[in-house]
């Protein structure tokens, strides 16, 4: 699942993004540049969503994070939890 569907989720519960944006504590702007896809939320506000609508803060905030990030080996490292799956790294295991 991602950033914009854990929003959507969210705001169903709030009611409105309005409502949303002062729950977890960003701007109105800030929750809809997330909500295109344009940027992610800051840590804080991830934690926020995820207690809203019951998931891992991790999750959330990998899915924020994938947005952002632009090296492919770290946003496929994300998007592993982003997508619930649990395949493993080579760069791990040669790191370790």
């Amino acid at each position: 699942m991602d950033l914009r569907a854990y929003i959507a989720r969210a705001e169903k519960i709030t009611q409105s993004s309005q409502s949303l944006a002062e729950l977890i504590g960003v701007r109105p702007q800030e929750l809809s540049s997330a909500k295109k896809g344009a940027r992610g939320l800051p840590t804080v506000a991830c934690g926020k969503l995820a207690d809203l609508i019951g998931e891992s803060h991790w999750t959330v905030q990998c899915a924020s994070e994938v947005l952002t990030e632009k090296d492919e080996e770290k946003r496929n490292y994300l998007l592993d939890f982003v997508m619930g799956t649990t395949r493993k790294h080579a760069t791990l295991k040669t790191r370790i």
